[in-house]
């Protein structure tokens, strides 16, 4: 059984029970000539709108993530992320001209179906949002612990209205395009129903969540953008360790660790440090107070599988000869080091591996595919550059100062989720 919380711009709290998808996506379908008539220009206004609306509303401001997404929706940065996708907005409205009677113009897909994981709730709002920039409806199935933020994220955009060009554009129209639903993620039929219906497909989640959807059957032209499991890191180079400012950057490197509780793909799970003339036991030391200042003001909340795992992980250090602890009293915060130049499995709940090496550049050996973010502490912009040159044709998409680490940017994942939400059409009358 599906549940609706939101569809043809009618928002239901307690949500409302729907047999099928069919009736909802001829609905969706209607809706997307709405779409259509907004200019890019309108959209973008409305959006920029929305995001000082988001920004002057402290209940939502005080949820983790929701402050950078107001700041996201600044007319000059989404003005930005299109012109960065697609070179030039005005593509989305008409047929330009590009040389030799040749014309194209950017045309949805049409309706985009949206998987979204449960570790990161404004990720609904980023992937609908962009897929309505590239003028797609939208069918977005949201877990069950996210829909209450994410309908009262959306519902800020029930009565926006925008003068352009001496006509007035509804935010409803918008609104009209998303249908929000939930149904079990074990459901396979559900799930098929969903799939078959897409143009396009937004995967959020881990591995087996991105496997299992990956095999449902969809139409031959439905265009896959994945957003599966990754694993990210941070680098210190010797001149930052030895320096002043080294507790300035732990102190951001903490915040990216706490941030999503330390869920996210671009948390960071690994710190490398070059050797220096500063000892790695007072590194940790430095590390140990960071994660205390945080502790004062930020609790960290885990669940009991995560907590198991630290305590065991806890005592296998302790009783080590080649391996060292650093810990608070409670589960506050856990830094486990040791020697071996490998990528430890995520544990999370702030629990952070520490590991000295002779140049950051050593990690590229351990670069695939999976590594998403990196963040580095680094006043060398030569050094930096060239780290990011080899390690980012390994596989790295990010590379990132501490503090930006979990900052949604584009592109994300190596992916401009608008450019691959449109097709390009033309047409030629040389």
């Amino acid at each position: 059984m599906i549940t609706c919380y939101l569809h043809d711009g009618e928002v239901c709290n307690e949500g409302k029970s729907v047999k099928d998808l069919g009736n909802l996506c001829f609905s969706l379908k209607s809706n997307l000539n709405l779409l259509n008539s907004i200019p890019i220009e309108a959209m973008i206004l409305m959006l920029s709108e929305y995001g000082r609306r988001l920004s002057l509303n402290k209940g939502l401001l005080k949820i983790e993530g929701v402050p950078f997404l107001s700041f996201f929706l600044k007319k000059g940065n989404i003005e930005k992320l299109i012109e960065t996708s697609l070179k030039d907005k005005k593509f989305l409205n008409e047929f330009i001209e590009i040389g030799n009677g040749k014309l194209i113009k950017a045309q949805g897909r049409g309706i985009t179906c949206h998987w979204v994981a449960g570790n990161i709730p404004t990720l609904a709002v980023y992937s609908i949002f962009q897929a309505l920039i590239a003028q797609n409806s939208n069918i977005v199935r949201v877990p069950k612990q996210s829909i209450e933020l994410v309908l009262e994220l959306l519902k800020l955009m029930e009565d926006i209205e925008i003068s352009y060009e001496s006509n007035v554009y509804s935010s409803k129209n918008m609104l009209k395009n998303i249908t929000l639903i939930y149904f079990d993620s074990n459901d396979k039929l559900m799930n098929e129903s969903m799939s078959i219906l897409a143009d396009a497909r937004v995967i959020w989640g881990g591995e087996e969540a991105v496997k299992a959807i990956n095999l449902l059957p969809k139409k031959t032209t439905c265009k896959d953008i994945v957003f599966g499991p990754k694993y990210s890191f941070a680098v210190f180079d010797k001149n930052i360790i030895e320096s002043d400012e080294c507790e300035s950057y732990m102190d951001k490197l903490v915040m990216d660790i706490s941030m999503f509780g330390q869920k996210a793909c671009s948390s960071p799970q690994l710190l490398f440090i070059e050797r220096s003339n500063v000892p790695l036991k007072k590194v940790a030391e430095k590390l140990a107070s960071s994660f205390e200042k945080l502790g004062r003001r930020y609790l960290n909340i885990l669940d009991e599988s995560t907590a198991s795992e630290i305590i065991n992980r806890r005592g296998i250090y302790a009783l080590s000869i080649d391996k060292d602890l650093y810990c608070s009293k409670g589960l506050s915060y856990t830094i486990l080091v040791n020697n071996e130049i490998v990528l430890e499995e995520p544990i999370g709940g702030r629990c952070l591996f520490l590991k000295e090496i002779d140049s950051i550049f050593e990690v590229k050996d351990l670069i695939t595919k999976r590594t998403q973010t990196i963040g580095i502490a680094s006043k060398d912009r030569d050094k930096i550059l060239k780290f990011a040159d080899i390690v980012t044709s390994l596989g790295v998409d990010r590379i990132v100062n501490l503090g930006l680490m979990n900052i949604y940017d584009f592109p994300w994942d190596g992916c401009f989720i608008i450019s691959e939400l449109i097709r390009w059409c033309s047409v030629n009358i040389a």
